[in-house]
């Protein structure tokens, strides 16, 4: 079984992001951000890691999803729980 981390999301803007949702991560190469997105849409990028470091974070790769917690519109935040799967050999 693989460890779960929370992810807290900045939003660009107040999206309709439900709880349930999945969303999905990739790294922008150029920024070394993770962005979000939704429906082929990008709306924010990873914050932090709650609990984690940088590291943590990079060790579920440069493509990878969650289910989205909580929003919060008002502050432009969402938390979303991911899973890091142990990599077979």
């Amino acid at each position: 079984m693989g460890k779960k981390w929370k992810l807290s999301v900045l939003m660009a803007g107040k999206y309709d992001i439900v709880k349930g949702a999945r969303i999905g991560f990739h790294l922008d190469a150029e920024t070394d951000l993770y962005i979000a997105s939704c429906g082929r849409k990008d709306f924010g990028i990873v914050k932090s890691i709650n609990g984690g470091s940088r590291e943590d974070l990079r060790m579920l790769g440069t493509n990878f999803g969650g289910i989205v917690l909580r929003t919060d519109l008002d502050q432009y935040l969402a938390e979303v729980m991911v899973k890091m799967h142990k990599k077979t050999a």
